[in-house]
């Protein structure tokens, strides 16, 4: 038999383990809500994680903004300006070399970020980074290229514009009865025209132009010629070739205006559009991180 002492011993001891037992079946099973300091230090983390990740976007944000600058302003030179293209296209590259290791960065940071973010907020979902310097390497590249592509193309705009100069100033020319003139002009038709021949992909808005051209260009030598041989039948047949095309070149003027910018817009286009999709994506991440910085609450 149990003595007193011995009873009282067991029964004090029964009691204690159902208060733990009890304690034990209160206690949470979040453990951030069973160990606050715990919880308290992990919010935290996650806060400072998330501060890094947004940091290391925003510079990654930064050397894409400024290289997208550079790239627009090359690719509106190459359609319609007076500055080489080249200079703003390679600046472009140079600014994702020198930043490709910012997205190396913000890859890194948004991982860390993500790992941390299962572990303590299971609920939230950080994106990942799609991309990485070599990406931006490679877009650097395809800039290089677009910036030796836009100096040709630039140089056969020109080469449509010292067309229509030629012509312009023949006709002042043979309209100021100096035929010997006009075709010292028409002669400098050559060089810009060859240039333009030579451009076998060309685009075939362009290809008109050059058909309607040619053909005021033959029609004014020929104007010209004939004054020249005192040949007034040649002259009249001359300026009735010269006035048929004259009719088209209104319309092959606004398909050359088409075609340029068409062309033009299109030399920088793709790494241009890489360029806009890896700024968006990282402005999307850098919204995602946001609620975090503030350790997910």
């Amino acid at each position: 038999m149990i003595g007193g002492g011995g009873q009282r011993r067991v029964v004090t001891a029964i009691v204690v383990a159902l208060l733990v037992g009890v304690g034990l079946g209160l206690r949470s099973a979040d453990p951030l809500q069973a160990d606050p300091p715990t919880a308290a230090a992990r919010a935290r983390s996650l806060a400072a994680a998330a501060v890094a990740a947004d940091e290391a976007l925003a510079r990654l944000s930064a050397v894409l903004a400024d290289a997208i600058d550079h790239g627009r302003r090359g690719s509106a030179q190459t359609v319609a300006g007076n500055v080489p293209p080249a200079t703003e296209l390679e600046a472009a590259a140079a600014r994702l070399v020198a930043g490709a290791g910012a997205a190396d960065a913000a890859r890194r940071a948004v991982t860390a970020l993500a790992g941390m973010a299962a572990a303590v907020v299971p609920r939230a979902q950080v994106p990942a980074l799609s991309y990485s310097g070599p990406d931006l390497l490679l877009i650097a590249d395809s800039l290089r290229t677009s910036a030796d592509d836009a100096t040709l193309f630039v140089q056969r705009r020109d080469a449509t514009q010292a067309v229509v100069s030629v012509l312009g100033d023949a006709v002042v020319q043979l309209e100021s009865d100096q035929p010997e003139a006009a075709l010292v002009s028409l002669d400098r038709a050559a060089a810009p025209v060859a240039l333009l021949d030579a451009w076998q992909l060309r685009p075939p808005l362009l290809s008109y132009w050059m058909k309607v051209t040619r053909d005021l260009l033959d029609a004014a030598r020929g104007i010209a010629t004939a004054t020249i041989d005192g040949d007034p039948a040649a002259v009249r047949a001359a300026a009735a070739r010269y006035a048929t095309a004259g009719a088209a070149a209104r319309g092959a003027d606004n398909a050359l205006a088409v075609s340029l910018s068409e062309e033009g817009a299109a030399v920088s286009g793709i790494p241009l559009r890489r360029l806009a999709a890896a700024a968006s994506r990282a402005a999307d991440l850098r919204a995602a991180v946001q609620p975090l910085m503030r350790g997910g609450s």
